[in-house]
């Protein structure tokens, strides 16, 4: 295997992961991708950018609703209780994990990279893509206006209700809002994060009519055997590929929830590009001889050791 050590530009058709020399070496050893519950991102506001806007869209289609659709509801506050429950449902059923297509980027060496002293890992953008399958997503970020996303979920709404009523037919309208909308919410930030250009793989957990039935409209709880037996899922992929049960890291004194997307040795046809912070000590001479020891005598499709050369202050 050769690995060669270069200054010329990685080819394109690479994303790329900032993170600490620490999480590189725990990657690379354990041939796994971390990824984080969406719900304890960095940017705390990012959910709730899309959230409001929903809520304030659902509210809206209820109040448009006729007179004769409102005498079908028991309470009063059927649409607060019906939020409520509708978010609280999707807690703890999307994990992500994040990247750029810019490589040797100031920003995320900054907020991602160990202040510039990590590491940036490009992978081959197609191999996620080819993992895409039902519950799992690999795209580019959209980063859209709030007017923008008023309209787009307002129309998604409107065409839902259409053909499933919300209070009549209310186990299926929510299963479309979930499929059509609700599934969005991590793809979407607000346009101030444009810079980052980011792109995601995530897992999005199924919900089946009956989970959906049960916690949202005959107010069941999950209940710890419930819940111990959703967190234990592990999900297939290609390649015997897999993702793992959760499992809790800490971080800024916060347990937060992750499942490992378990490459196996196909991590090393994945990434194809390495790129050392500007106040990463590690040489490139170190870091091929570090993956020339763990990549197990597999077939290893790294093809660059990049040194950057960002002015860093």
């Amino acid at each position: 295997m050769c690995i060669k050590i270069t200054e010329k530009t990685p080819f394109e058709n690479q994303v790329y992961h900032y993170c600490s020399l620490e999480t590189f070496r725990l990657i690379v050893e354990n041939k796994v991708l971390f990824m984080s519950d969406y719900h304890y991102m960095n940017d705390s506001s990012e959910e709730k950018y899309f959230l409001d806007v929903f809520e304030t869209e659902m509210k809206n289609l209820y109040d448009g609703l006729s007179d004769e659709e409102k005498a079908n509801i028991e309470s009063d506050d059927y649409m607060k209780k019906y939020m409520a429950r509708l978010s609280e449902l999707y807690a703890n059923v999307c994990f992500i994990c994040c990247f750029s297509n810019i490589r040797d980027d100031l920003n995320p060496w900054r907020a991602y990279g160990d202040d510039g002293k990590g590491i940036c890992i490009g992978f081959d953008k197609s191999f996620f893509e080819g993992l895409v399958k039902e519950g799992f997503f690999a795209e580019n970020v959209t980063y859209k206006a709030k007017e923008e996303l008023h309209s787009f979920i307002s129309e998604k709404l409107i065409s839902i209700k259409n053909e499933h009523s919300l209070i009549t037919d209310s186990v299926e309208f929510t299963r479309e809002v979930k499929s059509q909308i609700g599934l969005k919410r991590a793809k979407v930030k607000n346009p101030a994060f444009l810079a980052e250009n980011e792109f995601r793989i995530g897992l999005y957990d199924s919900l089946s009519d009956d989970a959906i039935k049960q916690y949202v409209f005959d107010d069941i709880h999950i209940g710890a055997t419930g819940l111990k037996q959703y967190m234990g899922n592990i999900y297939y992929l290609e390649n015997n590929i897999k993702i793992s049960p959760v499992d809790y890291r800490t971080n800024k004194n916060r347990l937060i929830p992750y499942r490992k997307l378990e490459l196996g040795s196909e991590l090393f046809k994945a990434i194809k590009s390495v790129t050392i912070g500007p106040l990463c000590q590690a040489s490139p001479e170190e870091l091929a001889k570090f993956l020339v020891c763990k990549c197990d005598n597999c077939f290893c499709g790294i093809d660059t050791i990049y040194k950057s050369t960002l002015t860093y202050v």
